[in-house]
């Protein structure tokens, strides 16, 4: 087994840095494109820029996956927010609203499937409880690999990848969210940031699980520390989105609406309201890539990194 580690970054740890077409120069970006062997990740084909449909589930009964750095073992999703007075329907909402988050920007189309087993995103509760919410990105194998999940580490570097290179970059096999059930969860901001918002803590963990890394401290809603300042994805998470799987067709209708919502392309058409979380099928990758979670604004810990 290769040595993976948990991405952790640090607050002074800058956006992504990409050189320039006409050389030498850079440009900084607010989003961060998840670093797994040197590559960039997505789903479905390595070809930046492409849409996708995935599928997600919630866990409905103790579920191990060997070799995962994190969500290795998971309960069902209800064991996370029972506890803090959450309906299921509201849950469910709430998390799918998170998705359609991304889909109003980017070419992507999540579905919800009733088969953990078939689930390329799996939303549960972790059975070892840490942090706040984690995830859990293990690789496809490629052509040239001995078949099944193959796994790398989510490092902490970011990468711009290359449409034009498409070698260059690998494809997820799956994508594991679990929330810590000795937390408190909440719907709707409110200003006390020890308690995190459930929608928003799930669209940041479904970024993750599409490909995307922490780019910073704070300003988008993929940087690691949470805040309650925007309600909805920030410029950088939509380059980002659309950097791996290009732009929603502005007259497209997302799955996830009704018949007659249009796809938006514009960052904040959340109307006030605020963000939400996901579950796992047993696999046994030999190694897998692994994300931390979004940290508190307030009061962070010591070593200012997130946890």
């Amino acid at each position: 087994m290769r040595p993976s580690f948990i991405g952790a970054l640090s607050g002074g740890t800058a956006l992504l840095v990409a050189a320039s077409a006409a050389g030498g120069g850079s440009t900084y970006l607010g989003f961060r494109l998840l670093d797994m062997e040197q590559k960039s990740v997505r789903w479905h084909t390595p070809v930046l820029g492409s849409g996708a449909t995935i599928t997600y589930a919630f866990v409905t009964e103790p579920i191990t996956s060997e070799g995962a750095r994190n969500c290795a073992r998971m309960l069902p999703a209800v064991v996370a927010y029972a506890h803090s007075g959450i309906a299921e329907r509201d849950f469910r909402n709430e998390t799918a609203e998170a998705f359609r988050m991304w889909e109003k920007v980017a070419n992507l189309t999540f579905r919800e499937t009733s088969d953990p087993a078939e689930a390329n995103i799996l939303i549960g509760a972790q059975a070892d409880p840490i942090g706040r919410a984690f995830t859990n990105v293990a690789l496809k194998a490629s052509a040239t690999d001995n078949g099944g999940l193959t796994t790398a580490s989510a490092a902490a570097s970011g990468s711009s990848g290359d449409a034009d290179q498409p070698a260059t970059n690998k494809t997820i096999g799956r994508s594991l969210i679990c929330l810590n059930p000795e937390q408190p969860w909440k719907i709707g901001f409110d200003g006390r940031l020890q308690v995190y918002d459930l929608r928003y803590t799930m669209a940041h963990e479904i970024g993750h699980a599409i490909g995307l890394d922490h780019p910073s401290a704070s300003g988008q809603l993929m940087s690691y520390r949470y805040d309650e300042r925007h309600q909805g994805l920030q410029p950088g998470d939509i380059e980002g989105a659309v950097t791996l799987y290009g732009a929603r067709p502005a007259t497209e209708v997302y799955a996830n609406s009704d018949s007659s919502t249009q796809a938006e392309v514009a960052p904040d058409a959340e109307n006030g309201r605020t963000f939400g979380i996901g579950d796992t099928v047993a696999v046994a990758p030999p190694e897998t890539g692994s994300i931390t979670p979004i940290a508190p604004a307030a009061e962070p810990q010591p070593d200012n990194k997130a946890r």
